[in-house]
This record gives structure tokens, C-alpha cells and sequence, in this order.
């Protein structure tokens, strides 16, 4: 029993998190139950009603002195700052208190120190745009501290938007804390990229906003410029957004589309804060921007702007799983644009139909969807959508076990991109064909042109391209039986995930140590990593992994210790 080491857990939360602070609890039960005896520790919780009743009183002394020896400090928040705290300045709440107490604690120890305590997890939940943009006293001090916590770089922060997803980022942190593999808080910002057409057109339509104010007020047009300075501003606040995303002030950029989007009319700014949300994965957000578009248009119009809406939703409910959901969006987008005659907008509905088919299994008709988006891009004379096109034929050859074809669209693929000069195609191509050699076991084949594909990738800073290698080679080093080296690997593609957020990467890769553990006896482990695959691939809903990882599952012998 001496060998169990004790992990002490404090939550620190307002008083609007009552239902979170219930489901930590639960995570500590279930962690103690299951995975702490296997990674030879057990779960203490803190701050927790029923070990603080013990004492007799909830005073803040008494919380404070659980501050001081948890092990890791949690901290969650939702739209409430909390209890107001006169005595206790500088602090404006005994919430804010407490997250500085284990700060505090935190930076006392020496920034080379492995064992810095405590370890220090903040959660926000989910808010709302419009609840942003238009914030209260207590909420605007929520913001502010979000922006704080990015800026320092010292503290992981992350979102949850329901109690489900709360208990999964606890329990992930936790088992991480317990193993010794959280990722860095102190790692390069995360940038977001957003579409260079789409912030054209708003800094188009910014310029001509601003031309129209002046016509206006040349005019003597009062009411009118006073409109038209709203739009503008709307589109200044989308063009600082994107700043900051690319600047790497994520959470900057999420407050001021929050501003810009708040009451607006102006479809650019939606669309651009679609694709922010979007990426950064806020799907909540993203839909009520689309939304808000077909509100503008309407949701039964045959223009455009409702297709491109009803397209996007589609790409919403595809990543969510609801495949049946994403192909009524799609269908209606694809009509509309079959109407209109807009054919470069059918071949990317068509490919997004590929995807849905795809995902139920449904092999000839996801090629039937591509083959139709191949055409179009053929006819349209688009190279870039061709390779794109033959790329995805590959991915469905590749499921049926047709590895010829595939290789050969592949390469298809390759002269196009290298006749482009597109250095990211490049790379996937090579990742590609890669795969395809892995899967007919010519690894040293295999190998060497994935090490193209990660050289091509680490100069261009890809992370997710690298992700996709280090888990290629991964599968190259198990096959040949360097399982230590194969180890390495999987968990560097897994931090780049989880860096990202890229769930199904993290859910391939925890399969595939599943499979390593399980290779070398470890079946308590590979149980466990199993599990995680599963659990992901169910979240983001991908039925076929989830039944295949299940049936791996299940084929582990019940109650065999690890060796």
C-alpha cells in the first residue's frame, strides 16, 4: 500500500457550475476505480463539499489550506467571477483568490523544476457570441481573465461545452498528470490561418463601406452614414479578429468576432467568424453563424449565400457525426446550386456528400460523388480541385484494398501538385503513397517517401502533416517489430494532435498504441488506450472505428492482469 501515491485534487468554481462540480466528484470515483490502481496512485478530491463539511464550517481559511497541499489546482468557469471577497484584497472574489493562491505556490518553485506544484487546469464553458459581445460586470471579468491566462502562457486553459465533455477533459488531465505526459503550457502559440478569399472580400467591403459613409455624409444623409459606420465597424472588428488569430491571440480573436458579429447583418463578418469557429472548434458557435446567415437570406430562398450556408451546416453535422442531418444540408445546397448552374460550388457539395457516404461505409456511392466532383473540376480546367479529386479517390480505393488504383491516382495527384509547385500537396501525395506501400508491406519503400512527406512538412511548419507522418512511421517501426521506437513516435503524433485538437488523429493513435501495448503483453494498457480510441471516435461520431475498436475490445481476455 505504501507504493500507492496519493494525487490530491482541489476544484476551485463559481456558483453557476454546480452540475460541473457534481461531475468532478464522479471523475475522481470512476478514476479511483479503474485506472488509478493500474498507474499505482489514487485520486483525492479537494475543495469538495463533503471533505470540507468535516471541518465543521466552509470558511475560506479552511479552503485555502487545501490550496496549499493539493497536487493539482482545477479550475472552472463559466460566466459567473464569484462570491465577491472584501476581505480579500487585491482579490475581487474568493474564486479569484484561490486560482492565485496555487499560482502563487506554482511560481515559487524553480521554472527548471519537472515537479512545479500544483499543476494548474482552467476549464471554460461554453458562451455564447452574442452573450459575449453585450457582457456584464461578472462576465467581462470571465473575459479578461481569459485573456490574462493567454497571454502569460503559463497555464493550460480549455473549453467544454456540456457536462459530458467537462468529465472527458478532466479525466484526460488527470490520467495525463498521473503518467507524466501533459504537454507544455509554455509551448509557441497555436495560430489559426483563416481563409485569404474570405478575408478579402471583408477587407473589400470594408473599403467600399467606408467609400459609401463618405457619399453619404457628402450627402448630408445623416441616418444612412450613421448605418453604414455600423457595418464598418462590424468589418474593422472582423479584420482585428483575424489579426489576432493569426498573431496567435485566440482568445482576443473569439472576443472581438464576438463584438463584431453581435447584431450584424453584414454576411462577410459572419462568414469569416464561421470559419474561426470553425477551426478552432467551436462548433456551437460556427452553427450559430450559419444560422444567423440563413436568417439574413432565408432559410427556403434559392440564392447563393443561403446554399453556402446550408453547405456549411452540412460540414458542421458531417464533423459531429449526425450523417443524416449533413446530407439533408448538402442536398438542399446542391439543388440550389444545380438550379443556379454553379458548378464549382456543386463539386465541393459533391465532395462533402463523398465524405458522408464515406463514413457510413457506403464505398460505390462515395466514389460516385467524387467521380461527379472530378468531372466538374476537369470541365472547370481547376487543377488544384482535380489532385484534390483524385486524392480522395485514393483515400476510398484505399478502404476497398485496391492499392494499385490508389497508387495511381495518387500519382496522378503528385504531377499535378508538383506541376503547381504546391509544397503542402507535395507532401500529402508522398504521405499517400506512403500509406499505400505500408498497407502492402514494403516498408522500407514506405519510409522513405513519408520522410519526404515530414522534411517537406517541418520546413513548411505543417504540424498536422507532421502529425499524419510520425503516425505512418509509427506503423512502419511496429511492423518491424521496434516497438520502443514505435512508442516515440505515436506519442509525438498524439501531442501534435492534442496540440491542435484534431480528435480523430487522437483517437487513430491511441488505437494504435492499443495495439502496440497489447503486442507486448500489456493488456491492462492497451485496454485503457483502447478505450480512449473508442471513446473519441464516438464523440466526433465515426460508427465504423467505434465498432472496430469495440471488437478489439471485447477480444481481450477479462480479468488478466498486465504482464
Amino acid at each position: 500500500m505504501s507504493d500507492i501515491r496519493t494525487i490530491r485534487v482541489f476544484i476551485a468554481s463559481p456558483g453557476d457550475l454546480a452540475v460541473e462540480r457534481r461531475a468532478f466528484k464522479n471523475v475522481i470515483e470512476e478514476l479511483n476505480d479503474g485506472f488509478a490502481d493500474g498507474a499505482g496512485v489514487k485520486f483525492e478530491p479537494l475543495g469538495w463539499e463533503d471533505t470540507l463539511a468535516s471541518t465543521g464550517r466552509r470558511s475560506q481559511a479552511v479552503i485555502n489550506r487545501e490550496i496549499e497541499r493539493c497536487d493539482v489546482f482545477i479550475l472552472a468557469m463559466h460566466r459567473r467571477w464569484g462570491q465577491a471577497a472584501p476581505d480579500a484584497q487585491p482579490y475581487s472574489s474568493y474564486t479569484e483568490e484561490e486560482f492565485h493562491r496555487a499560482y502563487d505556490r506554482w511560481k515559487q518553485q524553480p521554472p527548471s523544476s519537472h515537479d512545479r506544484a500544483p499543476e494548474i487546469f482552467v476549464f471554460f464553458k461554453h458562451i455564447d457570441p452574442g452573450q459575449m459581445a453585450d457582457a456584464g460586470p461578472q462576465l467581462q471579468r470571465v473575459l479578461d481573465f481569459r485573456k490574462q491566462l493567454e497571454e502569460s502562457r503559463h497555464v493550460l486553459y480549455h473549453g467544454f461545452a456540456n457536462e459530458a465533455e467537462f468529465k472527458a477533459e478532466v479525466n484526460r488531465h488527470l490520467r495525463a498528470f498521473a503518467k507524466g505526459e501533459l504537454r507544455k503550457a509554455d509551448a509557441p502559440r497555436d495560430k489559426v490561418l483563416l481563409p485569404l478569399d474570405v478575408l478579402a472580400e471583408v477587407r473589400s467591403a470594408r473599403a467600399e463601406a467606408e467609400r459609401a459613409v463618405k457619399r453619404a455624409e457628402r450627402e448630408h444623409q445623416q441616418a444612412a452614414a450613421a448605418l453604414l459606420r455600423v457595418e464598418e465597424l462590424a468589418l474593422e472588428l472582423a479584420e482585428q479578429a483575424a489579426k489576432a488569430a493569426l498573431d496567435g491571440r485566440v482568445e482576443g480573436a473569439r472576443q472581438t468576432f464576438a463584438k463584431a458579429t453581435e447584431g450584424t447583418a453584414v454576411l462577410h463578418v459572419l462568414y469569416l467568424a464561421w470559419e474561426f469557429h470553425k477551426r478552432t472548434g467551436d462548433l456551437i458557435a460556427a452553427e450559430q453563424m450559419m444560422e444567423r446567415v440563413l436568417a439574413i437570406t432565408g432559410r427556403d430562398a434559392w440564392s447563393n449565400n443561403t446554399a453556402a450556408a446550408l453547405c456549411n451546416l452540412g460540414s458542421i453535422y458531417l464533423t459531429r457525426g449526425d450523417l443524416d442531418r449533413a446530407e439533408e444540408m448538402l442536398r438542399k445546397s446542391l439543388a440550389i446550386h444545380a438550379k443556379k448552374g454553379t458548378r464549382e460550388n456543386m463539386a465541393g457539395t459533391y465532395g462533402n456528400l463523398g465524405i458522408v457516404y464515406l463514413e457510413r461505409g457506403d464505398l460505390e456511392q462515395a466514389e460516385k460523388m467524387i467521380g461527379k466532383v472530378l468531372a466538374i473540376e476537369k470541365k472547370l480546367g481547376r487543377r488544384e480541385g482535380v489532385a484534390n479529386a483524385y486524392c480522395a479517390l485514393g483515400s476510398i480505393f484505399m478502404q476497398h484494398d485496391e492499392f494499385e488504383r490508389a497508387e495511381k491516382v495518387y500519382r496522378n495527384a503528385l504531377a499535378i501538385e508538383e506541376g503547381l509547385e504546391r509544397q503542402e500537396g507535395i507532401a500529402r501525395m508522398y504521405g499517400n503513397l506512403g500509406a499505400v506501400n505500408l498497407q502492402r508491406g514494403d516498408y522500407d519503400a514506405a519510409e522513405g517517401l513519408i520522410g519526404k512527406a515530414l522534411v517537406i512538412n517541418e520546413k513548411l511548419g505543417r504540424q498536422e502533416g507532421m502529425a499524419n507522418d510520425y503516425g505512418n512511421l509509427g506503423l512502419i517501426y511496429q511492423s518491424r517489430g521496434e516497438l520502443d521506437r514505435a512508442e516515440e513516435i505515436f506519442k509525438k503524433a498524439i501531442a501534435i494532435q492534442e496540440k491542435l485538437g484534431l480528435q480523430e488523429g487522437i483517437a487513430s493513435d491511441y488505437a494504435n498504441l492499443g495495439s502496440l501495448a497489447k503486442e507486448r503483453g500489456k493488456l491492462d494498457e492497451a485496454r485503457e488506450r483502447w478505450t480512449k480510441a473508442r471513446d473519441v471516435y464516438a464523440k466526433i461520431g465515426k460508427p465504423r472505428d467505434v465498432k472496430q475498436v469495440q471488437e478489439w475490445l471485447d477480444g481481450l481476455p477479462q480479468g488478466e492482469a498486465t504482464k
